[in-house]
């Protein structure tokens, strides 16, 4: 069975009525269902487009694939706050403390690792630190 515009448009509104709201994962659903239909003996468009759903686990299961995307996306994103969070506090604990240790020590450049380390401390880790903590507590709120 081919497929006219106005089928592949009826199909892709009945996906973003359905749930569908990512881009990539609306045109990757679409077109696994188009390829279905075309690929198979079908009388008319609707019984095709019903057997297609079906085949494909029905609608409940398209909003678990969109609810999965979103949660992956949020894991990654969650996951780079987390490695950027703690780098950022490695490096300015390690300059705060070579820092102390070079003044302790009377060496050069004491003071300048410790202006860095808290530079560094206020204006990357805390904020990084307390923006990570209010996305955490809104995910687990949502």
């Amino acid at each position: 069975m081919r497929l006219t515009e106005q089928q592949i448009d009826f199909i892709s509104d009945n996906l973003k009525l359905y749930g569908l709201t990512s881009e990539e994962l609306h045109n990757d659903v679409l077109d696994h269902i188009c390829t279905y239909i075309e690929n198979r003996e079908f009388d008319d468009f609707d019984t095709a487009y019903k057997k297609a759903i079906k085949n494909f686990g029905g609608y409940s299961e398209i909003r678990a694939l969109q609810r999965n995307a979103y949660l992956e996306t949020m894991f990654k994103k969650n996951m780079r706050r987390e490695k950027a969070v703690s780098i950022s506090g490695f490096i300015s604990s390690s300059l705060i403390c070579i820092g102390m240790l070079f003044k302790f020590m009377h060496w050069p450049f004491a003071s300048i690792s410790l202006a860095i380390g808290f530079l560094l401390l206020i204006t990357t880790f805390l904020p990084l630190y307390f923006y990570h903590r209010y996305k955490l507590a809104y995910i687990r709120n949502s």
